[in-house]
């Protein structure tokens, strides 16, 4: 018990420093007063003086009484702690795992400085937004490769995105088909029984991306496409989206596409997404038990005035 011992607020024991304050005040008034007689009469007649040391006793012991409960009260209000017991907590629990196409067309300039660029920016803004919930990060050409598990800190991920480039997959092309399926084994191997996809590609998808994108769907995997070009690939991904069960986001110059994908995977989160019941361990505030000793010594010095004494 004593190796756990400590303090949860212990910038409050600075309220301590005020007592100890007064105490030397009033301990150096009560001596100065002793001092004067001491200083006019011989050793041997002060004891037959009439001097009430019963009542200076009464008021040294009032003081040390108040000073006591002052004490007390500060360090209940530490928060002296020991042991330690467990807290249900609720979390959100809800994956995502973003998929981002890095083939050699992601580098056309037609959205400045690049699409690919361009679309680790976005991926930055979302993960700002994303505080609930695990999130994972694969890219892929035509092979799709882990970046991230899923993982609850998002702040991992982000320091990852501004390697990644179309230089560091092995093979080029593009099957968003294998990135689907990667995405869902991700989440899946999380021990999630169902998540969402985000999409962010350029290009066309085939007739076996949107098959795979069908049955993911079923089994409770929904695509939503970011998609990284023009008019004519927003309605080829359009298809995609609606077998995937999620939505087409069209890339805007603001972040007005980020907020729609936010919006999107808060709003699948709370209608497919059951809330997980997770046990934390918390310390336990022990301070209440001073407060009850502090109570009890203050109704000795609650009588009709008692406090005048001390000054």
């Amino acid at each position: 018990m004593l190796a756990n011992f400590h303090f949860l607020r212990p910038m409050c024991l600075i309220a301590i420093i005020p007592a100890i304050i007064l105490w030397i005040l009033y301990s150096r008034k009560t001596h100065k007063s002793e001092n004067i007689w001491s200083e006019h009469c011989d050793p041997h007649l002060l004891s037959h003086l009439l001097i009430n040391d019963a009542g200076n006793s009464k008021n040294t012991y009032l003081a040390s009484l108040i000073m006591t409960i002052w004490t007390l009260m500060v360090l209940a209000l530490a928060g002296p702690t020991w042991s330690m017991y467990a807290n249900e907590v609720y979390q959100k629990n809800s994956a995502r795992v973003i998929a981002l196409n890095v083939s050699q067309s992601m580098n056309n300039d037609d959205i400045s400085p690049t699409r690919l660029d361009r679309a680790k920016y976005k991926i930055l803004d979302l993960l700002k937004d994303y505080k609930e919930g695990q999130t994972g990060m694969i890219a892929f050409s035509s092979e799709a490769f882990v970046v991230s598990p899923l993982t609850s800190d998002s702040k991992t991920i982000a320091n990852l995105v501004p390697v990644i480039n179309s230089s560091i997959m092995p093979v080029q092309g593009v099957d968003i088909s294998k990135a689907l399926q990667k995405s869902a084994e991700l989440i899946k191997n999380a021990g999630y029984s169902q998540g969402e996809i985000i999409l962010i590609s350029d290009g066309a998808p085939t007739s076996t991306d949107e098959a795979t994108a069908t049955e993911l769907a079923k089994n409770g995997y929904t695509t939503t496409v970011l998609a990284m070009a023009n008019d004519s690939t927003d309605k080829s991904y359009e298809k995609l989206a609606q077998k995937g069960d999620g939505k087409l986001i069209a890339f805007t110059k603001d972040n007005s596409d980020v907020e729609q994908l936010i919006a999107n995977t808060s709003h699948d989160s709370s209608q497919k997404m059951n809330n997980k019941l997770n046990n934390a361990t918390m310390w336990r505030d022990e301070g209440h038990w001073l407060i009850w000793i502090a109570l009890v010594l203050a109704i000795f010095v609650s009588r009709k005035g008692w406090l005048n004494k001390l000054c």
